[in-house]
């Protein structure tokens, strides 16, 4: 196997902080109340089953992806987009007309926040790497 470039190693560090909060989330709160606001907790962060699963499938997403450069910029992208969607998500529902289906908290935005940007950063890293690989491929003797 390849050495493991930085993108690689920040999406396995992401991918797999998402997966095991998704299966810690599924431990607190089961399949009960799915895309509803209940008072389950992990680790200080609200948790909901919806929540679990988008955590949990795009973890595993960023995780299939390490391999190929390629395949991670693409996978890369679409988490950050989700992650940074569900920030702004977040921030909405503390409006208080708006419905807190996700069941953040300032704690879970973060989480959000960080994992939106850590995917951008792996994304933006992996296509880099592949651009400096295809130039030295080519590079005159």
């Amino acid at each position: 196997m390849n050495r493991l470039r930085w993108p690689q190693k920040l999406a396995i560090g992401t991918g797999a902080l998402l997966v095991l909060w998704g299966v810690a989330g599924f431990f607190v709160t089961g399949l009960s109340s799915f895309a509803g606001e209940a008072d389950t907790w992990v680790l200080g962060l609200r948790v909901n089953p919806l929540q679990n699963v988008i955590h949990l499938v795009f973890g595993a997403a960023l995780l299939f992806a390490v391999p190929r450069l390629k395949a991670l910029t693409g996978t890369g992208l679409l988490v950050a987009v989700l992650f940074l969607v569900m920030f702004g998500l977040g921030l909405a529902r503390y409006d208080g007309e708006v419905v807190n289906f996700l069941n953040v908290n300032p704690g879970s935005n973060a989480l959000h926040l960080f994992a939106g940007f850590a995917s951008l950063a792996a994304a933006q890293g992996a296509a880099w790497c592949r651009q400096c690989d295809r130039a030295a491929a080519v590079k005159p003797a």
